[in-house]
């Protein structure tokens, strides 16, 4: 009895052998892969003329392969960069490969794209350098956002340092002059808080602004239901954002000790309004049915905040009234001053009464 199968009966299509690889089907699917692929795969002759073009490299310059082939390669290339192309050159001569070079390259409607190039020497049978192959990919949101990390961590430093020196002063300030350890506490722990509530709100905004209206309700929002606010929508920048919100801290903790807010029928109206044409911000507090007041004698960090602080942003002094009604204090100061260079005033209307 034979020991093979009987002639008759077939064999499984899978328990046959494969089919072996030739070099021309081994060469043809590497064609289409080097046609499918989205980066851009070029080759070209030692004297920089283009001898292969894919799909990827006529998304990415624009230019079909019927356009490129036989062109220079140098019609890429922009020509203050024409004698990098000529050291890309020497080297694959010379059998090196040139590995994520980033460089600039110009489309054929003449935008220019940032790219990396990886570039490798072509080798006959014997060995001998023939030409070069490139591939370039489209690196330009890479680039944009390196670049936005670096805008990023630049800000964060820059922002870093102005809130400690801040810090640095408020609590200096803040120190001198008190009585007890519980005084000083509450003064510092009072201002770091106002600092922080603004910059919280300078993080939650990317473009690092603040509406003024918001600022002036954060401050005051302990004191709901006694304060008028009213003026237009108009957004500062961040150092301004945060003087500010330290100026109502100041006017409005005075006021709860010893001006408006420091009875049951005192009332606080806080308005501003801007003077486009002559680039100005009208700013006041006005203080009614509060207890007589007085200039302090004594000048602290309030007031070096109300004076001084404000006042690089005036061309006029700021102006601190104090009289049996309570404290007004205006300012005037210049709008280009305060506000982020492309920033509009939207519409001159009432943010809300508090």
């Amino acid at each position: 009895m034979s020991g093979g199968p009987p002639s008759d009966v077939a064999i499984p299509r899978s328990a046959r052998p494969e089919k072996p690889i030739t070099r021309l089907s081994a060469a043809r699917l590497l064609a289409s892969i080097v046609e499918s692929s989205d980066d851009a795969i070029v080759s070209r002759d030692l004297n920089g003329i283009v001898t292969s073009w894919n799909q990827g490299a006529e998304r990415l310059f624009g230019y079909a392969a019927k356009e490129m082939i036989g062109a220079p390669i140098l019609t890429l290339i922009p020509p203050d960069r024409h004698n990098e192309e000529l050291d890309i050159l020497r080297r694959i001569r010379q059998g090196e490969r040139v590995k994520n070079y980033e460089t600039i390259r110009r489309r054929k409607d003449g935008s220019l794209v940032d790219v990396s190039i990886t570039v490798s020497p072509v080798k006959d049978s014997t060995g001998k350098v023939v030409g070069a192959s490139k591939i370039a990919r489209d690196i330009t949101e890479a680039k944009q956002a390196h670049a936005r990390q670096e805008l990023l961590t630049q800000e964060i430093y820059h922002r870093t340092r102005n809130l400690f020196a801040v810090v640095h002063s408020v609590v200096a300030r803040s120190l001198a002059g008190k009585r007890t350890v519980q005084e000083a506490e509450v003064a510092v722990l009072g201002r770091l808080h106002s600092l922080a509530q603004t910059h919280a709100m300078l993080i939650d905004q990317q473009a690092q602004v603040a509406d003024l209206g918001d600022v002036i309700r954060n401050e005051m929002s302990p004191y709901s239901g006694r304060v008028a606010i009213e003026g237009p929508h108009l957004l500062l920048e961040a150092k301004a954002a945060q003087n500010f919100a330290l100026a109502v801290h100041e006017l409005a903790t005075n006021a709860a000790k010893y001006g408006a807010l420091s009875n049951a029928r005192g009332h606080v109206r806080i308005t501003w309004h801007v003077d486009e044409p002559a680039d100005k911000l009208n700013f006041r507090w006005e203080e009614r049915g509060g207890p007589s007041v007085a200039a302090p004698i004594r000048k602290g960090f309030g007031s070096v905040v109300l004076e001084q602080v404000m006042a690089e942003y005036c061309e006029e002094q700021p102006k601190v009234d104090f009289d049996q009604y309570g404290i007004t204090y205006a300012l005037i100061c210049s709008l280009s001053a305060v506000t982020p260079p492309s920033s509009s005033v939207s519409g001159a209307v009432p943010t809300g009464i508090g």
